[in-house]
């Protein structure tokens, strides 16, 4: 006899927690987003404040990170940088899930010439290579961090939408969608409270990784100039600035490359366990 008290959320919970890995990147997500929230009450300094006659200090205990080639803080800068940086790496998946669900879900249940126009377009945005795309598109729009939000959001949605449809394509015919079908419900009630419902576990997963992805991606756009504009802070526009003194100031580079591997590897790692986590071919 099945427990009254079983739950998909509790199977999910119970297998995730079995994974040292996963709350471990867990953890560091949590931990960053804690640390971006409170950057304001955790620096002395202000992330632009220039002081020439302290320029590129070595990291100490009055400046943890030490200063770059204009004496600004180095902590103060990753911290409030962090801030843009996951807040492009959000918004932009935002975006790109929105987008991709959206389609793949009307590909999926309507079908016929709707599904044949939304994966032609989905082949043809996939034949683009995406690096190619995204510059093109910064070239003629402009760098900006609105820019690269949009930008990332609207070339990162094919793969997600051809997921969405797949779900859809498998659950429209069970038998509780037959039965809201023939009970009168309307396509709308079908899709949202039905079908999508049931398909949100890949979904949240591709966000997950989506994450992970839209920052190391923004990093590299800013490092090359093409992302994030001054005076605004991010870690690609720190790692950016301290190339040219990668010799005698080290920790130019260092920082700023360690919190993206970190974050990208910590959100993989919670992207990775929680995949495991909602494959029914796992369930016990």
């Amino acid at each position: 006899m099945q427990n009254k008290n079983f739950s998909i959320g509790g199977v999910i919970w119970g297998k995730l927690k079995k994974n040292k890995l996963a709350l471990i990147g867990a953890g560091v997500v949590i931990l960053l987003s804690i640390l971006a929230l409170a950057a304001p009450f955790l620096t002395v300094y202000s992330p632009g404040e220039q002081d020439i006659g302290n320029r590129l200090l070595a990291p100490s205990a009055q400046h943890l990170c030490g200063t770059d080639e204009l004496g600004r803080d180095i902590f103060s800068r990753m911290l409030y940088g962090a801030r843009v940086s996951l807040s492009v790496g959000f918004i932009a998946v935002f975006i790109s899930t929105f987008i991709g669900v959206a389609l793949g879900a009307l590909a999926g249940y309507f079908g016929g010439l709707l599904d044949n126009i939304i994966m032609r377009i989905v082949d043809i945005m996939l034949s683009i290579p995406n690096l190619y795309l995204i510059l093109m598109m910064i070239t003629f729009f402009g760098p900006s961090i609105f820019n690269v939000m949009l930008i990332i959001g609207l070339t990162s949605w094919m793969d997600l939408a051809r997921m969405v449809r797949a779900e859809f394509l498998s659950l429209k015919h069970r038998e509780y969608v037959l039965s809201a079908r023939v009970a009168g419900a309307s396509n709308s009630r079908i899709i949202f409270h039905h079908i999508l419902r049931n398909a949100l576990s890949p979904v949240f997963v591709s966000v997950i990784f989506g994450v992970g992805g839209a920052i190391l991606l923004e990093s590299g756009l800013s490092f090359l100039g093409l992302g994030v504009q001054p005076p605004d802070s991010s870690w690609g526009i720190i790692l950016s600035s301290g190339k040219d003194y990668i010799d005698k100031a080290w920790w130019l580079t260092f920082f700023p490359g360690l919190a993206i591997f970190i974050t990208v590897l910590s959100y993989n790692l919670l992207g990775e366990g929680l995949r495991d986590a909602v494959d029914p071919r796992l369930v016990e």
